[in-house]
């Protein structure tokens, strides 16, 4: 039967009775059949047995008395040595875990608190508010915690372990309490069958930073905040530095070098975000700075002088990307069950605009650029490759689900991965590049965005990527009149006459011409004064790794 105010309990003063027959009582059977209708009363009212009730009266009584109340009160208030009270540590602990009370002991390896003479308690406000105001004792509610919430909990626990010298072992419990107390978050359900506790607290460790703080995790400093066994935690360590931890097997996480020598970090994979964000991963993606991403309002626009051919190609390229244009085309492509990707390869010799090219056509249709660092790809670790490779066509297709126009995935200088397969090789190696080849392959194949390669290969490009690449675009060496209109934009003050001049007599690049007109900019600023003709046709002269003789030889110098 639920005790109310209405039937004017005065809890408070129940408290004061008993305390004043318990004091001193050493809690005889004689004192105990005294008190025993009060305390069932009690008990009704707490919901607890006469013993928890006795101790949490007891407690409350000696806090109205001093600020607080440690076991050596408890002792001294029952007349008891310190052997009987032994027996109310399991009380002790359902109060704390009903919440009813509260102390300043760590839990131990348990889970539950090894309490000493000198731990204090109190009694929750919470509680205490109810009791004055004689109220039914109400159960605390737990807040429901969103997923933010509920990392940054675990992270408090890891660091109050850390501050309060609690076990690893208590921590994990604490972890596992909270982890219940959180049952409705789907995150939790879905890796709670694949991941055990220490997996799972890692987990939470690195969402906490990653999401939360918008930062890797230092290994080395996570693993230390967690363990407290040194050997366990080389181990855990070790694991994930060869990615055999459960963790990079699911990949929720992904373990990187960091800047300085023997240093690693955990990173968030996109596959674990999107498990902890659900419907939230697309604003998180949305909201979250792509460090790889090139704004087009940050590239600068340049003039690029090609010639007919090439000319028409990048412009038929250009125009199908313009945004109403290529969404158009992709509906279309949809409708005759084509593939509606466009994938081009730029490929030629080195310094021939084919990089700039793939810029300026961002520049033009207002689309950003997903650039890939194709070194980046190859990992020292087995496995490790391929898992970059799908993360970055996983990224790439993210970015376009969450902005307004699509960006161009631009692998620059891409000769490592489009180079021919390996035959009949056994090497590891081998293999791994294999791979890499097969996924990208299966990538292009159901690619429905804009990539763009860049590659000096002409002759070593593997036959299966021919038909993957919508775009193949052939960059050569500049005519002689292509030539002569770079070094008239890049050469202010020249004459149309020596433009030709330097056209014919040296075989240059735009890249090349690029080189020779910072040679010149750095005299001028030396020396105040512009480089004369003979002057920049010594440049020019010094440019390639020939000499004089050579450069005749070759027909780069005409007369």
């Amino acid at each position: 039967m639920e005790i109310t105010a209405s039937e004017n309990f005065n809890a408070v003063q129940k408290i004061t009775q008993i305390a004043k027959k318990l004091e001193d009582s050493a809690i005889s059977d004689e004192v105990m059949v005294e008190i025993k209708d009060d305390l069932e009363g009690l008990s009704e009212y707490l919901e607890a047995t006469p013993q928890q009730s006795m101790l949490f009266f007891i407690i409350f009584g000696l806090q109205t008395k001093m600020f607080n109340v440690d076991m050596s009160d408890i002792i001294l208030f029952l007349g008891i040595n310190c052997l009987d009270a032994l027996n109310f540590k399991n009380d002790l602990n359902i109060l704390l875990k009903k919440s009813y009370i509260e102390t300043d002991c760590p839990k131990g390896r348990y889970g539950g608190h090894s309490f000493g003479k000198a731990n204090s308690f109190t009694i929750s406000t919470f509680v205490s508010d109810q009791i004055y105001a004689s109220k039914p004792i109400q159960k605390k509610k737990d807040e429901l915690l969103d997923i933010f919430g509920f990392v940054k909990e675990v992270s408090d626990l890891i660091k109050k372990r850390e501050d309060e010298g609690i076990d690893t072992e208590g921590l994990f419990l604490s972890v596992e309490e909270l982890e219940q107390k959180n049952s409705h978050l789907i995150p939790l359900g879905k890796i709670e069958p694949l991941l055990g506790i220490e997996d799972r607290t890692l987990l939470y460790e690195i969402v906490d930073d990653n999401i939360n703080y918008e930062a890797p995790s230092n290994l080395d400093k996570t693993l230390n905040d967690i363990y407290d066994n040194t050997k366990v935690r080389r181990g855990k360590s070790k694991e994930l530095i060869e990615r055999t931890s459960k963790l990079c097997e699911l990949e929720y996480v992904e373990v990187e070098e960091a800047r300085f020598a023997n240093d690693f970090i955990l990173q968030l994979t996109n596959k674990g975000i999107e498990v902890f964000m659900q419907e939230d991963a697309d604003l998180f993606f949305k909201n979250k700075k792509v460090k790889s991403l090139l704004a087009y309002g940050d590239i600068t626009q340049k003039e690029l002088f090609y010639d007919t051919t090439l000319a028409e190609e990048v412009s038929f390229l250009t125009q199908s990307l313009m945004n109403d244009r290529f969404t158009a085309l992709q509906e279309r492509l949809s409708n005759m069950n084509l593939a509606k990707g466009v994938a081009s390869i730029f490929y030629g010799l080195p310094g021939t605009g084919k990089t700039e090219t793939a810029y300026q056509i961002a520049k033009a249709t207002s689309r950003d650029v997903f650039m890939v660092d194709i070194s980046q790809t190859k990992s020292m670790w087995f496995g490790e490759s391929e898992k970059k490779v799908k993360e970055i066509f996983n990224s790439y297709r993210r970015l376009c689900k969450t902005m307004p126009v699509s960006p161009i995935l631009l692998f620059n200088e891409a000769d490592a991965i489009l180079n021919k397969r390996h035959t009949n090789s056994n090497s590891n190696v081998g293999q791994t590049e294999n791979a890499i080849q097969n996924i990208l392959l299966d990538e292009l194949e159901r690619f429905e965005g804009i990539l763009i390669a860049t590659t000096n290969l002409q002759g070593n490009l593997d036959a299966a990527y021919e038909r993957r690449f919508l775009f193949k675009v052939k960059f050569d060496k500049p005519s002689v009149e292509v030539k002569s209109k770079i070094w008239l934009n890049k050469l202010n003050g020249i004459d149309e006459a020596f433009a030709i001049r330097l056209a014919k007599s040296f075989d240059f690049s735009g890249g090349e011409i690029d080189n020779i007109v910072r040679k010149i900019t750095m005299k001028e600023v030396l020396t105040s004064v512009r480089p004369s003709n003979d002057e920049i046709f010594g440049f020019c002269k010094t440019e390639k790794l020939l000499s004089v003789k050579d450069l005749k030889k070759v027909g780069f110098l005409q007369s």
